[in-house]
């Protein structure tokens, strides 16, 4: 498995090409604005995504995880939302200084997002057809015949059935799992470098869940592309990534490969996820939650954001932020890190 590197004390890269960053979020900080005060809704956030890596970036909704994928796309509602702080480096190039047109092209050529909700992301008054067609012509200098034909490819190969058929059907007219099938093919006609899904499977039933799982999984298999994996789900997670990365109140509180962590998680949030989901071997049926809620951004503790759900905070932890510290590899954001017992 590759590794993260994140500022702060996590571990240097190699000098392999195989281990260097594709993509670097460096200290992204992200505010909103209300008119009266800002305040931030994303700190210091610091990933990196290799080569031919899943990355899965997990958290509680509202956690700052979309947001973070938004600023990376430049596709923030600014205002009221900017990126205040940090860098955003793809093959070296920062994305936050780049003009308007050029973000345009990365977009288009190298990375690609597929949103939440993909009955909200196509345009109702167009049919699939034209949507896609338009993708592909605003792009690539093809014909309309042509560009007709890389649909219905695309559409067969993420197993859209009938895709001939379904040029002309409008959004409203495909279940949930077809419109997830026509966003992950608008996402992977230009064959991007890099791939954002964002909750790709919400409020889809469990069969098609894994079969659009399976199907991003071959797309990212086939074309040696790297992709960031938002979600919630931890059984996903176990299924499908390299490495695994936990935000926490727009925080990145863990790293670590992904088996390393769901062994041995070093901060308390982290093992709160784990222990609250359900095992089939596990004794009692009984989940255990985490207590209290995520503070709001603009209410933020002064120490450590987790401190107010934390069974093992410290006076220090009330008083002191946390930095990242890295220990025997392992890279976390707490003053004191406990050993964990499974259920």
């Amino acid at each position: 498995m590759t590794d993260i590197v994140a500022a702060g004390g996590v571990p240097a890269s190699t000098p392999s090409s195989a281990h260097q960053p594709i993509l670097s979020i460096r200290d992204l900080t992200t505010s909103v604005s209300t008119g009266k005060e800002t305040f931030d809704i994303v700190r210091r956030a610091n990933l990196e995504l290799r080569q031919n890596e899943v990355l899965c970036l997990v958290g509680e909704s509202g956690c700052g995880k979309s947001i973070t994928a938004l600023s990376v796309m430049r596709l923030l509602p600014t205002p009221p939302v900017r990126v205040r702080a940090g860098e955003i480096l793809y093959r070296d190039r920062n994305l936050l200084d780049l003009p308007a047109q050029e973000m345009r092209k990365v977009r288009a050529d190298s990375i690609s997002m597929i949103f939440q909700d993909p009955l909200t992301s196509l345009d109702p008054v167009f049919t699939i057809g034209s949507l896609m067609t338009e993708v592909i012509r605003s792009h690539r200098d093809v014909s309309k015949a042509t560009a007709t034909d890389m649909t219905v490819a695309i559409l067969r190969e993420v197993g859209l059935p009938a895709p001939e058929r379904r040029l002309s059907s409008y959004a409203h007219q495909l279940s949930g799992g077809m419109r997830q099938r026509v966003m992950i093919a608008m996402a992977l006609v230009l064959d991007p470098e890099i791939l954002i899904a964002d909750e790709p499977t919400t409020a889809l039933d469990v069969t098609v869940q894994a079969q659009i799982l399976d199907k991003l999984l071959e797309a990212q298999s086939e074309r040696d592309m790297s992709m960031l994996l938002i979600t919630h789900d931890l059984a996903v997670v176990a299924a499908v990534a390299d490495r695994m990365a936990v935000m926490y109140a727009g925080e990145i509180v863990e790293q670590a490969p992904v088996d390393e962590l769901f062994e041995d998680p070093k901060h308390p949030y982290t093992q709160g996820l784990l222990r609250a989901l359900p095992h089939a071997s596990a004794k009692k049926e009984k989940l255990i939650p985490i207590p209290g809620l995520v503070p709001p951004p603009q209410m933020m503790p002064a120490g450590c954001h987790f401190a107010p759900r934390c069974p093992h905070a410290l006076s220090r932890c009330w008083e002191e932020h946390p930095e990242f510290e890295t220990i025997d590899g392992r890279s976390f954001r707490c003053f004191n890190p406990q050993s964990f017992v499974h259920s």
